[in-house]
């Protein structure tokens, strides 16, 4: 096996999990590895030092003692709580809150007497933004007289080809031979003249 195995892989060898074919492959992978045997042979011994140290099983304490012990640990944590007394505070009066409300609308509407007028605002110029996601596309734009026509030319895009059929896509009215597109040998829309 000439290519790294996966982490998966890689971590079910490192803890002698692997088996059969798969085992035989990694296995020829990691004899030109030094560093991934040397791992291999801290986890071995990490995991023997493990199971020599911590004990293979420990029976839990009796369940009829252990919860006797919580029930008693939270009836003397328990302390009496307080009833609160029902006081009505004098800013959640029936009064208080209607008064606040109507004050705060007056002052409104008396700060906007007070406010100029805002001044008219003008518009610029409407000139259209071309975008084109490819750097290589170069986009000119083209308006026709009395801004009555639009024609956006893009440089550096393939041609549509003949045989591609837009019928089922897009629907176009036959009209008269004035409505077609013309360009001029340099690519830029020519004049229509009526």
């Amino acid at each position: 096996m000439n290519t790294k195995p996966d982490d998966v892989t890689l971590a079910l060898w490192l803890e002698d999990e692997l088996e059969g074919d798969e085992f035989a492959r990694v296995e020829a992978w990691a004899a030109t590895q030094p560093d991934q045997l040397a791992a291999r042979e801290e986890t071995r011994r990490w995991r023997k030092q493990a199971s020599a140290l911590l004990p293979r099983e420990e029976e839990p304490p009796y369940a009829d003692f252990f919860n006797s012990r919580i029930r008693s640990a939270i009836t003397a944590n328990q302390t009496v709580m307080p009833q609160p007394r029902e006081k009505r505070a004098w800013w959640r009066a029936a009064w208080f809150m209607p008064a606040t409300a109507a004050a705060g609308m007056a002052l409104a509407f008396w700060m906007g007497t007070r406010a100029a007028a805002p001044e008219p605002m003008t518009v610029a110029a409407a000139t259209p933004v071309i975008y084109t996601p490819y750097n290589e596309v170069q986009a000119k734009y083209y308006s026709g007289n009395n801004g009555s026509s639009t024609v956006i030319v893009l440089d550096g895009v393939s041609a549509i080809p003949d045989t591609l059929d837009f019928h089922d896509t897009a629907s176009v009215s036959p009209g008269s031979e004035i409505d077609s597109t013309a360009s001029n040998s340099d690519g830029t829309p020519a004049a229509v003249t009526q």
